[in-house]
């Protein structure tokens, strides 16, 4: 029985070795990943449920339909490190398909060359003349089975015949051979397989030596002015396929140093020195924000729209403010402290307002504080009523805030309103937000888009931080999150 690989737009998925193959590059995948690719690949174009999958790739053994969604949220991960999450289309309550052109590629399993599609409905068919019209040397034999005793005119002549296949077979793969170290020794450098490097991924990295709250939160303004203003995905865990790395440190002399480097290129794309105080913070950080993004080769004019905080000692401030969460994932409650303290200073500012709603939301959970409730729903009312009572620009981050206070009311409508207009002004969801589609999908009975969406939550930012919001924010999830967005 030949083996059958698959060529899908340009990469050769090997069954037999569970990878997927292109021009020097590998991907290696988990066999029941290979079985449910190929199976699809087999079915280019059809769309199966989860349970015709399960009765089919899994051959009806005891799984839930977790275990597909799950397949397919690790399929379609490594497709995106290639470039390839196109392939598999979900089909709204109906199941999923290959939607990319395929090719079935047949190889004799006892030479390992490629064979052409017609062999494989000739393999079972019994060919009993006494003599082959070709030579039916093994190499031969491949394509058409002989009678086991042929009748020869004596027995010298048969060992002849014999013979002068074997001897044909030999010259053929000795010729090969020499071909194969041929080519071998003419190129000048093998290119080992590598991984994919994508483009869009940023990382994230702070100089620990130099690792300040100031440093922190400006790293942080930068991750969400990307999600608002292009489709770069930027995190501060370290992603080994990340196609470029912008790194950020203090000298002695308290200048910020910021360096985008592009990992695929191996070039510097942005260099800057940058001097920070109370008078100058707004248009230092907003400048830096716009030169960032025009470097990234994004379709984008200079506006000053990229910080909510235009007031410069407002915004100092809140620069100097800690971490919700700290390096060794504790919660800060310092934090609410200190934000109450601007406040004070703002009173109606809805951006400091909905970013200590926030904050406090994301330790009650953590902490598994519920008794502090009352206090978050005070800080949800003094949102709402900045919101009513002033004529502020109101940011993705001010809507998300009044997202999750809605939520938390049970008005589901009013919830999905917010994160609509959130959506609206960001080219991109926030892991947060697809925390919040994700527990209104599962209180409309939605699990399985619930379940999508915490697994691009988990992807966007995979934290346990995040993983802790996706199963305890607002309530607890009936999803088991922590098997079917595993960390990495």
């Amino acid at each position: 029985m030949a083996w059958v690989n698959y060529k899908i737009n340009n990469w050769l998925l090997i069954t037999t070795e569970n990878c997927l193959y292109k021009s020097g590059q590998n991907y290696i995948i988990e066999p029941r990943i290979t079985k449910l690719l190929a199976f699809l690949a087999k079915h280019q174009g059809i769309v199966f449920t989860r349970d015709e999958l399960i009765e089919n790739v899994w051959d009806s053994a005891v799984v839930s339909e977790q275990v597909v969604t799950q397949s397919i949220f690790e399929l379609r991960k490594t497709l995106k490190k290639m470039d390839e999450d196109h392939w598999i289309i979900t089909i709204p309550k109906r199941g999923y398909k290959l939607d990319i052109g395929v090719q079935q590629i047949y190889v004799d399993p006892n030479t390992g060359f490629k064979l052409e599609e017609f062999h494989s409905s000739h393999e079972h068919t019994n060919d009993t003349s006494p003599q082959a019209s070709f030579p039916a040397g093994p190499m031969t034999r491949a394509f058409n089975e002989t009678s086991r005793e042929a009748p020869s005119a004596t027995t010298t002549n048969s060992n002849n015949v014999k013979w002068n296949h074997w001897f044909f077979d030999v010259c053929i793969l000795t010729m090969l051979l020499i071909t194969l170290v041929f080519i071998s020794w003419s190129n000048e450098k093998v290119t080992p397989p590598t991984t994919i490097l994508n483009p869009r991924l940023i990382n994230i990295e702070l100089a620990q030596q130099s690792s300040t709250n100031q440093l922190y939160s400006i790293a942080n303004i930068i991750k969400d002015s990307l999600f608002k203003s292009t489709n770069y995905i930027s995190n501060f865990s370290h992603q080994p396929n990340a196609g470029k790395t912008l790194s950020l440190y203090v000298n002695q002399q308290h200048q910020l140093h910021i360096k985008l480097f592009n990992n695929i290129s191996k070039t510097i794309m942005l260099q800057e020195s940058l001097h920070l105080d109370r008078n100058n913070s707004y248009i230092t950080v907003d400048n830096l924000l716009n030169k960032l993004i025009q470097s990234l080769n994004y379709n984008h004019q200079q506006t000053q729209n990229h910080i909510t905080l235009t007031n410069s000692n407002i915004l100092y401030g809140y620069l100097e403010l800690p971490s919700v969460i700290t390096n060794d994932g504790q919660t800060n409650i310092s934090y609410i402290k200190q934000i109450n303290k601007l406040i004070q200073l703002s009173p109606q500012n809805s951006y400091l307002l909905a970013q200590r709603y926030l904050a406090y939301a994301i330790i009650l959970t953590i902490n598994n504080k519920v008794t502090s409730m009352p206090k978050l729903m005070n800080y949800g009312k003094a949102l709402v009523k900045s919101i009513t009572s002033n004529q502020q620009l109101v940011s993705s981050e001010i809507y998300d805030a009044l997202a999750l206070n809605e939520l938390y009311q049970g008005n589901l409508t009013a919830s999905e309103h917010y994160l609509s207009l959130a959506a609206l002004q960001s080219q991109q969801n926030t892991a947060l937000r697809y925390i919040l589609l994700g527990k209104i999908s599962e209180l409309t009975y939605k699990k399985q888009q619930a379940n999508e969406y915490y697994s691009m939550a988990m992807y966007l930012s995979p934290s346990e931080e995040t993983l802790q919001l996706c199963q305890k924010l607002v309530f607890i999830s009936q999803i088991n999150t922590s098997e079917i967005t595993p960390l990495h």
